[in-house]
């Protein structure tokens, strides 16, 4: 891997420091800085899902911004902030910066729309998080951690609706980047099927 960052960027102002973003740490082995935001994903996984009491969160697009924050916090000083440059991964372009913010104001419509509710079957939390996901992803709010933090902001929904944290593991990693692909176009449904099998109730 030629640098850190797992997008490419229009702009010169990107954030980088030679291969890798630039960190609070002052990492320069992209290896190592992988390293340490999988460590701080792991401690942020276990203070929201084991700490923090699930009646306590209000989810709106605050609670994502302040998620992405105490997840990559420690390493990088625009954590929790949107991005202020374009970026894209191969041929997939993700909402210009200049619109992120109105689009994140219509998402909270998407979000309202697609909250779970107890009386939701599981198919029908599984079609609910995949258009939050897919929305959210198109949008791809943050110049890095996207997946992770949206991934964990759809375990807290299924906690709440009575699941376990979704095995997100559970169908093959290519079969979730080709959801992720197709929900650029609103196609929910392989998203849908990705999600539902990881889902499982709560004991």
């Amino acid at each position: 891997m030629s640098e850190h960052s797992r997008y490419q960027s229009s702009a010169n102002e990107a954030g980088m420091a030679g291969e890798v973003l630039k960190n609070k740490p002052g990492l320069t082995d992209p290896a190592k800085l992988m390293d340490a935001e999988a460590f701080f994903f792991d401690r942020a996984f276990r203070y929201l899902i084991v700490t923090e009491p699930i009646s306590s969160f209000t989810f709106d697009v605050a609670m994502l911004l302040y998620i992405h924050k105490y997840f990559l916090g420690p390493l990088y000083s625009w954590a929790g902030q949107t991005r202020t440059v374009n970026i894209s991964k191969g041929d997939t372009m993700f909402c210009s910066a200049n619109f992120i913010a109105s689009a994140l104001k219509d998402f909270e419509l998407v979000l309202k729309q697609n909250t779970p509710t107890s009386t939701d079957t599981k198919k029908q939390i599984a079609t609910k998080l995949a258009v939050i996901h897919c929305e959210l992803n198109a949008i791809h709010p943050f110049r890095e951690g996207n997946g992770r933090t949206i991934r964990l902001f759809l375990d807290l929904f299924a906690i709440r609706a009575g699941y376990n944290p979704i095995i997100w593991n559970k169908r093959p990693h290519k079969t979730y980047i080709q959801a992720c692909i197709l929900g650029m176009n609103q196609d929910y449904a392989p998203m849908s099927r990705v999600i539902q099998a990881g889902l499982v109730k709560t004991k």
